[in-house]
């Protein structure tokens, strides 16, 4: 066998000399696995191909039914080359009289047998399996993580000429892929211009400990693509793929739902019990720092909750020497008295020498608190929100939020749609390895909604994830929260339907009303399926 490897080394093969006898001899390389021929790269020749280098692996792959990584592609005249070390590949292409067709074409291929082992290709003897499990094991971090983002890419793929060509590749790496499916918990597909869900990958890992994937910047062009993978995804990312496009954020979110049924969050951003979000964070400025966007997050959220509620805690987001400054574009009328009283507005001249000499901005907390309270009852259009972080470091955020109200009709005023920006500036303090935020300067501008913005407002209902509030609900999301309420009432179905309809789907206010009910002893008998039911129960 030495001599037939000395024999064959720099051999070169085509339909003239490729023999019988190597094709035996590497028939009988395959069978005994030969430990050489996994360092033996053999030069494969493809002559007159004007397409780019992937097309030709995937054609080559497709008609040959082969799975090889080349090394070191180039073209030079009319003649593109590269290495393989796979001899299954060099045994199809002899049999298969070195040529393949592509687009009514027939292209002729040489292949130059044995000619450089490993050594001369990269300084070292090492197989392709062997940089291919570095590169996946340095992937994968002390989080559970196997981040390989941009694989094909890998710094040591380039410099060592390696043309790892599609992430699909992976799944022939089974050893490997195995290994790592056991401990992996989020697996980062990201920016690999996948067309699919590589089905093929994932089955290493689902059935493992996966419970997040990230396929966000590919190129999955539909909902329709997206296979119901496992059961126990719980974290999702897809943005950036053409099946983003064209979707609103409640159609997107109950699409995607319906594929991953545990889902918990998708695109970084967290779901409630009825599988819809907080739309805005989608909108904001994207920054590096996952604990400012969860900050921010968590700020809004509670933020605006209390502002369309009662506003009685609001303060407590300020600092007990905050300063506040309100500005509109209103001139002073009756329905817009409140404001014109505290606001700088500069329109009206006979009031501007008033304006300036009172500065008309409000220092300390009790008295940003009795303006926010003054002014007329609000609710936010969360998913018209816009978000901008500009600076967050160890003392100081700074936070500009722009969006879209409606304050509630009243005897003097209607319902109308506001436009506003609130920037906020918080002080930082740190004691030990906590960081407590406080609001110390607001500058807060409020005018009316143009038409168009009047018109694209307030189109989705948004559900408060403090809530149990079902809108607009459909016959199973009635079904569920149904059976939820006749579980703890042991009402019928029909007095459950009634009056889950009469409290508007709100579970939390439906059994307040049942409990007082009972308790007054006003609810009939053969309303309940089990009279032995316990009020104090529910309280």
């Amino acid at each position: 066998m030495n001599q037939l490897e000395t024999y064959y080394n720099q051999y070169l093969l085509n339909r003239v000399s490729a023999t019988q006898t190597l094709v035996e001899y590497i028939e009988n390389c395959l069978i005994t696995e030969n430990e050489v021929s996994e360092h033996s790269y053999h030069k494969i020749m493809i002559y007159r191909w004007t397409e780019s280098e992937v097309k030709l692996f995937e054609v080559l792959s497709e008609y040959f039914v082969v799975t090889f990584v080349p090394v070191q592609f180039e073209t030079q005249n009319i003649v593109s080359t590269f290495y393989t070390s796979s001899l299954s590949f060099v045994l199809k292409i002899i049999k298969l009289d070195f040529m393949f067709p592509h687009a009514r074409t027939m292209y002729n291929m040489d292949i130059l047998f044995d000619d450089k082992t490993s050594h001369n290709l990269f300084k070292q003897r090492i197989t392709i399996d062997n940089i291919v499990t570095s590169v996946v094991s340095s992937r994968f971090n002390e989080m559970f993580e196997l981040n390989l983002s941009c694989f094909c890419n890998d710094p040591k793929f380039v410099e060592m000429k390696v043309f790892f060509y599609h992430l699909t590749l992976l799944s022939h790496f089974k050893i490997l892929m195995i290994r790592m499916g056991r401990d992996t918990r989020i697996l980062n597909l990201s920016n690999n211009n996948l067309s699919q869900v590589p089905l093929n990958i994932l089955n290493f890992f689902i059935k493992g400990q996966l419970i997040g994937i990230n396929l966000s910047n590919n190129n999955i062009p539909s909902l329709t693509e997206l296979q119901r993978i496992s059961s126990k995804i719980e974290k999702l990312w897809v943005e950036g793929n053409p099946l983003c496009e064209g979707l609103d954020s409640i159609t997107y979110i109950k699409q995607i739902v319906q594929k991953f049924p545990r889902l918990t969050e998708l695109d970084g951003i967290k779901l409630n019990n009825h599988g819809l979000m907080m739309p805005f964070y989608k909108n904001y400025l994207t920054v590096p720092d996952k604990r400012t966007k969860m900050l921010v997050e968590k700020f809004v959220s509670l933020y605006f909750s209390h502002y369309d509620s009662s506003r009685r805690k609001i303060d407590l987001f300020y600092d007990s020497m905050a300063q506040m400054m309100l500005s509109t574009s209103f001139l002073e009328s009756e329905e817009n008295a409140v404001y014109a009283a505290h606001s700088r507005n500069m329109l009206n001249p006979e009031k501007r020498q008033s304006i300036l000499n009172n500065k008309r901005w409000y220092a300390k907390r009790a008295a940003i608190l009795s303006v926010l309270t003054q002014l007329p009852k609000s609710s936010h259009d969360i998913t018209s929100f816009s978000i901008d972080v500009l600076q967050h470091d160890h003392n100081c955020l700074i936070l500009i939020i722009d969006g879209v109200f409606k304050e509630e009709s009243t005897k003097v005023s209607p319902e109308r749609i506001l436009q506003f920006r609130r920037t906020f500036i918080f002080h930082v303090h740190s004691v030990h390895t906590m960081s407590f935020y406080n609001i110390v300067h607001e500058m807060f501008s409020v005018s009316l909604a143009s038409p168009e913005i009047v018109k694209n407002s307030f189109k989705h209902p948004v559900r408060n994830l403090n809530q149990l509030t079902l809108i607009n609900p459909e016959q199973e999301e009635k079904d569920v929260i149904c059976t939820a309420f006749m579980y703890y009432t042991q009402l019928k179905r029909v007095e459950a339907e009634a009056r889950l309809l009469s409290h508007d789907w709100d579970l939390r206010v439906a059994l307040k009303a049942f409990a007082t009910d009972c308790k007054n002893d006003i609810i009939h008998p053969d309303k309940f399926e089990n009279t032995q039911l316990l009020v104090d129960e529910i309280d």
